[in-house]
């Protein structure tokens, strides 16, 4: 049985910012890895862009263009994968400057 046309888009939605959100997670796990410590600054000047472009479409939603639902779905779930980027990244295990600098035999 085809699912309903309501349905649809929001299965959709949901899966597309489901990947973009592991993709972002991987990056992110990538760049701390490659750069320990410097993620922070990074995670603050994305979380800052991404609350403003939410913003910005639920000033522009009100003309009925995209249910409120919508938006407030995708913000909480854009606000996770955030959230869960930043823990991820406070529990990681990075090896010490002086460990770096050592070759392991």
């Amino acid at each position: 049985m085809p699912p309903t046309e309501s349905a649809n888009p929001e299965t959709s939605t949901n899966l597309a910012l489901d990947m973009v959100g592991r993709a972002y997670l991987a990056l992110a796990l990538l760049y701390e890895t490659a750069h320990p410590g410097e993620f922070t600054e990074v995670q603050q000047k994305i979380r800052t862009f991404v609350q403003d472009n939410f913003r910005i479409i639920e000033e522009t939603s009100r003309s009925e263009t995209l249910g409120a639902d919508t938006v407030a779905g995708a913000n909480r779930l854009v606000n996770s994968v955030l959230a869960e980027v930043e823990n991820r990244i406070a529990t990681m295990v990075r090896p010490s400057r002086h460990g770096r600098d050592q070759t392991v035999i």
